[in-house]
């Protein structure tokens, strides 16, 4: 192999080491906002916004780092498969950055940008809850176990969305009956985009990011 040609490998080789390790990415990544949260002067709206993205970060990690399992959880509630060889299952790490991260964004880090929008901060605390059910409720029952990858965090989840509606932050009269409509809407048709759209399913063919097994299964492991 000439010089040219691994040097034209290096940064696909670098993107690639990232991509697989996005989960443990994003423990760093909820270390600074956490440090922003705590250090810098803000309004509680803003405060909460930014523990929420703590702990989703952090939410990450449970489900693809440690314990890690919930692309099998993933599969065996959410899309009714059987199907054991992760190879087939058509999701990686690049489609699970692209879906995780890419809801973040958009449902967690977008209010923060445009505080003025009202639907995207009732989107951003109410999804909250809806972790709470799947993780408490959905796969619990589903799993028949007590434990499923992500059900520590989404606790987090839930205590982050209570200080909001109910801990004297959330002021009803700011926001109109639309504002709830909208909001569901909205974080419904992002969580298709990140996960159910075609992007998502492509990316999730794409050779050279496989989960680990670790990651795939977790306390599920075959």
């Amino acid at each position: 192999m000439n010089y040219k040609h691994y040097k034209s490998l290096k940064p696909k080789n670098k993107m690639k080491k990232t991509v697989n390790n996005w989960h443990n990415i994003s423990v760093f990544l909820a270390g600074a906002v956490a440090m922003v949260a705590i250090l810098v002067p803000m309004a509680d709206v803003t405060r909460l916004l930014l523990a929420a993205n703590v702990v989703l970060l952090l939410h990450f990690f449970e489900e693809f780092g440690w314990p890690g399992g919930f692309p099998y959880m993933g599969m065996k509630v959410l899309m009714g498969s059987s199907e054991m060889d992760p190879s087939k299952w058509n999701v990686n790490n690049l489609s699970s950055m692209y879906g995780n991260w890419g809801f973040l964004l958009l449902v967690y880090v977008l209010p923060l940008l445009l505080p003025g929008v009202r639907f995207l901060t009732l989107a951003a605390f109410m999804f909250l809850f809806a972790e709470v059910v799947m993780h408490c409720v959905l796969f619990p029952v589903r799993l028949r176990t007590l434990y499923n990858a992500g059900l520590i965090t989404s606790l987090g989840a839930g205590a982050i969305a209570c200080c909001y509606f109910f801990g004297g932050v959330f002021d009803g009269s700011q926001f109109e009956w639309y504002d709830w409509v909208i909001a569901v809407v909205w974080f419904a048709v992002v969580f298709v985009l990140s996960f159910r759209s075609k992007i998502y399913w492509n990316l999730g063919k794409k050779p050279g990011y496989p989960l680990s097994e670790q990651s795939a299964f977790g306390p599920f492991k075959k």
